[in-house]
């Protein structure tokens, strides 16, 4: 039946690409768009599937997103084709009774059909498998009924509603009598009848056969908005987006029976409603929207309403959502659930509810009304702390709070380094908008602003939401919902320039401007010669102050604690067409370039042309990544392997690993390694040919997030393969167990070939072997250090050394590997190559590689190595060829810590003090206990390499030499951890 249903609806947008013959397809340049496991921009609407298991959102975002319910784990992200300003927006989504297929809308395909669509996702895959196309306004609103056989949706305009047949896209029957926007719609909980709202203040009633039954206006000059049935269907809640007010009525002909009690709130309206029942019989009424308790003293509504002054709510849960018992009829209490409006409450079949909010966000109330879930909102909120952004004279450094309340925190992109500050903003240049010459009016979250009596003209329905003069007074840029526009002292329009977000607050220094918008970034660009080029922008991660910073064209630097996955690259097939969809971290290899966008900031845009010229046609190479498609999945047990569904999250409680099953396909790209991470790190790693693989894969105790990834054949991306969240059966959370500290030291000092010896490599290694073992403390149950020397670290000792601690390495274990000798960086592929002992040829790449040891064995024999923790300590250097670059690669790569000694083109300085280099010096100190620890005189592998990245260049500068030090982690989910302990 599912492919019936995906032919016919194939079928139908066939023949709506018929009709529109000419139109253009989606736009085909990549679009950078922040993914933070989470919505960046207000959650629209909510569904859920017939058990409750499922939860899909949809926001302005452009993003169709899965949950797990009742935890709120992120399933899956679903992505339509998109374009510029509002093409893709989605806001309207509803489940099939199964969960098997996801219906989504909103501002959807206009841009190129001149007409809007519904998607068809199909779940288990992501894939977009149909779309119904034709549609004269934008969707508000999705419902499917209970039996899974008819969709109807709420259209924009007056275009009114429509009904399909949902398993084929037959259209059934319209209602187009609406003479403003339909708002929602309802099926009944037997599905025989449907109930729409409409902003013309109507709410009507449907038979199944789109007969009208009942049609009514509730309240005079109300504007109806939420709308839900009883669980019996005798009744429907109303609730109004344009008052505090909800009204039940009787199902059969709307009569009005009674309003419950809203005193004590304060806010413009209760725009969604719903029932739910308490697990126990009981009954629920809940309302929100832009209800507040009216003892909090606020200023205005969530979002500023256009022609308000209204800014953001404050960071404490302000938005409530009334509860009411007894269908309505009982006492009521309120739940403060959001930072900011509530769009619509679902009811779930286990009881309480979901909620979507502009935080932005969705949370959960149990069946006992309290809050179980609260919104998570990933990145700032600028809305209240943009109008205190500054920069510095030459717009390098940005301060700035992330929410309100918040400390200013200040990013240095020359340096990358992003910083609490907690001065008054000494040194940095504030917004200007106040002038004698140029007097700026009205311009904030306004439509008409003007320099004196001149008005500076905006698009229709066009907000200005900040401003900033030029130097000089030559001229004013105005940041709206959509644009920055800059205009001349006369007011005459200057440039324009599209904005993902409303930009909230503006600071020029020079001919550089630094805006902070509603997506959650800051952005930099340049004005001059009549335009406004953007030159790079940055998203921080609010709770891990993660970030990553990045150009237009795609070229990124990221925080030492990761922030790598937060930006990717959409790129658009066919109207009807999944979106390809690469995260920086899959591109790692080559887009990784923080040299290029400091470059980019400061002015200079040639190492970023020169760098995106070697890449040739980035677009294209995403577009052909191979593919890895899940086939079998089963769990390895004493008695055998049981079968388990790729989306179970429940194992056998005796099993020991997962035996997973793929196929694999090349596009074009050939085929490189596959691995399978297990909580972030890489826990098998093996070769990928076309056709079906199988991996086994050993298991952690309690939670194991299993991630899969498939390297193109030269290794420089990699195409995300398909992922679990599983563990085993009543299994408890793991005990603390302080497990082994194992150490693997390598020093070469002494080579075969005599050009290349060095003279501290080998005391290096020896020092940072003992310290760790002096320093390990009570946090270990056991310490294990083996230390290669010189003849003893060729090739195969290595190698060898490797494959002993795998053997031996248990997950409770902590694993430290530390290398001191030549590191070379190979051409033309640049990867990094490990010159052990025997290394005796330097002639040529071809013989180098088969005497060294490439990043590649080193992943592949670390992937085979169980230890939970990791850190990787690479002390190399050979006529400064290693980079950053590359290092950071194999951080990214590995998934484990890493800190390495020498940067750019820099060569590592052998000796600090005649005993050891600068690096391992540095890392011999924060053991010791000049880097920060905890309140039991803790150093974690964070505060290791918070110091040595501080200390190295200090050291350096000492002996008038030049030297950085690299510190990165994989790491989705930060998680530092112990690794020396400081005696008190």
């Amino acid at each position: 039946m599912r492919g019936l249903a995906a032919a016919a609806f194939l079928l139908l947008a066939t023949i709506g690409g018929a009709l529109a013959q000419g139109a253009p397809e989606p736009p085909q340049q990549p679009f950078l768009r922040v993914e933070a496991a989470a919505h960046t921009a207000p959650v629209a609407r909510l569904a859920t599937d017939g058990e409750g298991r499922i939860l899909a959102s949809v926001s302005d975002d452009k993003t169709l997103r899965l949950w797990d319910l009742p935890d709120g784990t992120l399933r899956a992200v679903l992505r339509p084709p998109i374009g510029t300003e509002a093409e893709g927006e989605l806001y309207a989504v509803a489940l099939t009774p199964d969960g098997r297929r996801a219906f989504a809308a909103g501002w959807t395909g206009a841009a190129w059909d001149r007409s809007f669509a519904i998607y068809l996702f199909d779940t288990s895959t992501g894939r977009l498998v149909a779309r119904l196309p034709g549609l004269p306004a934008p969707v508000q609103h999705l419902a499917v009924s209970a039996d899974g056989t008819r969709v109807a949706a709420a259209l924009g305009g007056r275009a009114g509603i429509r009904v399909w047949d949902a398993r084929n896209g037959t259209p059934l029957w319209e209602d187009t009598g609406f003479t403003a926007p339909a708002r929602m719609v309802a099926f009944d909980p037997a599905g025989d009848r449907l109930a729409a709202s409409g902003a013309d203040g109507r709410l009507r009633v449907y038979d199944r056969n789109g007969r009208k039954t009942a049609d009514r206006a509730p309240v005079q000059g109300g504007r109806p908005f939420g709308l839900a049935w009883s669980p019996d269907g005798a009744l429907l809640a109303l609730g109004f987006e344009d008052r505090l007010r909800v009204e039940v009525l009787a199902a059969s002909d709307l009569r009005s029976l009674f309003a419950p009690d809203v005193s004590g709130l304060a806010g413009e309206g209760l725009p969604a409603v719903t029932w739910a029942h308490d697990a126990r019989g009981g009954v629920q009424l809940h309302a929100a929207g832009y209800a507040r308790r009216s003892v909090t003293p606020v200023a205005g509504r969530g979002i500023a309403a256009p022609g308000s002054s209204a800014g953001a709510a404050e960071a404490r849960r302000d938005f409530v959502i009334r509860r009411w018992t007894d269908f309505g009829l009982g006492p009521a209490t309120d739940i403060a659930a959001a930072r900011d409006a509530i769009a619509q409450l679902v009811p779930l079949p286990t009881g309480g509810v979901v909620y979507a909010a502009a935080d932005p966000g969705w949370g959960r109330v149990a069946p006992d009304g309290t809050l179980a879930l609260a919104p998570r909102p990933p990145g700032a909120d600028f809305r209240n702390t943009g109008v205190s952004l500054m920069t510095s004279p030459d717009g390098t450094r940005v301060r700035i709070a992330l929410r309100p309340g918040d400390a200013p925190l200040v990013f240095d992109a020359l340096a990358g380094a992003l910083a609490r500050d907690g001065g008054d903003g000494a040194g940095f240049v504030a917004t200007r908008t106040g002038s004698a010459r140029l007097p700026l009016a009205d311009w904030r979250n306004a439509n008409r602003p003007r320099i004196g009596q001149v008005p500076l003209r905006l698009g229709d329905g066009e907000f200005s939401r900040s401003a900033a003069l030029l130097a000089d007074d030559a001229g004013v840029l105005i940041g709206t919902d959509n644009s920055l526009r800059l205009f001349d002292a006369g007011g005459r329009p200057i440039a324009s320039l599209p904005v993902p977000g409303a930009v909230w607050g503006l600071t020029i220094a020079g001919d550089v401007a630094v805006g902070a918008l509603g997506d959650g970034t800051l952005r930099w660009w340049r004005l001059g010669a009549g335009r406004i080029v953007e030159q790079a922008a940055l998203f921080i991660h609010a709770q891990s102050l993660r970030w990553v910073l990045w150009t237009p064209e795609g070229l990124f630097d990221h925080a030492p604690n990761g922030g790598q996955e937060l930006v990717g690259l959409h790129l658009n097939g066919g109207r009807a067409q999944t979106p390809e969809w690469a995260s920086f971290q899959q591109a790692y290899r080559a887009l990784y370039a923080p040299a290029a966008v400091r470059a980019r900031i400061a002015g200079d845009g040639a190492p970023a042309r020169e760098r995106l010229a070697q890449l040739g046609e980035l677009r294209a190479r995403v577009g052909r990544l191979p593919v890895l498609a899940p086939r079998s999945a089963c769990a390895v047990t004493p008695a055998g392997c049981t079968p388990v569904a790729w989306d179970s999250r429940s194992l056998p409680a005796d099993a020991t690993a997962l035996r997973l099953g793929f196929t694999v396909t090349d596009r074009g790209l050939g085929l490189g390694p596959l691995d399978v991470l297990v909580n972030d790190r890489i826990a098998v790693r093996a070769e990928a040919a076309a056709g079906q693989l199988q991996a086994d894969v050993p298991l952690d105790a309690g939670a194991n997030r299993v991630t899969t990834r498939l390297y193109a054949e030269d290794r420089a991306l990699f195409a995300e393969g398909p992922a679990m969240d599983v563990r085993r059966a009543g299994e408890p959370e793991p005990a603390a167990d302080a497990g082994r500290l194992i150490v693997l030291a390598i020093g070469v000092n002494q080579y075969a070939n005599p050009a290349l010896n060095l003279n501290f490599a080998v005391p290096d290694a020896q020092v940072v072997a003992d310290t760790l073992r002096a320093r390990a403390g009570t946090l270990f149950r056991d310490v294990r250090v083996t230390v290669l020397r010189d003849r003893q670290a060729t090739r195969r000792g290595v190698l060898d050394a490797l494959e002993e601690v795998a053997r031996t390495t248990l997950p409770t274990d902590t694993f430290v590997l530390y290398i001191a000798g030549h590191g070379v960086r190979t051409e033309p592929d640049q990867r990094f190559l490990f010159l052990p002992h025997d290394a005796t040829d330097t002639s040529n790449w071809a013989t180098l590689r088969r005497q060294g040891i490439e990043d590649s064995q080193l992943v592949a024999a670390i992937a085979r190595i169980r230890a939970r923790d990791g850190l990787l300590l690479l002390d190399t250097c050979h006529a400064g060829q290693l980079t950053m670059d590359q290092l950071s690669a194999l951080g990214n790569e590995t998934g484990r810590f890493l800190l390495a000694a020498s940067t750019s083109v820099q060569e590592a300085l052998d000796s600090y003090d005649d005993r050891n280099g600068v690096f391992a010096f540095a890392v011999r100190e924060a053991l010791q206990g000049r880097a920060a620890t905890d309140g039991e005189g803790r150093v974690s592998a964070l505060a290791l390499g918070e110091w040595v990245m501080r200390r190295v260049p200090q050291l350096a500068r000492e002996k008038q030499h030049n030297q950085d030090a690299v510190f990165r982690t994989a790491s989705r989910e930060l998680r530092s951890f112990p690794i020396a302990v400081v005696p008190r």
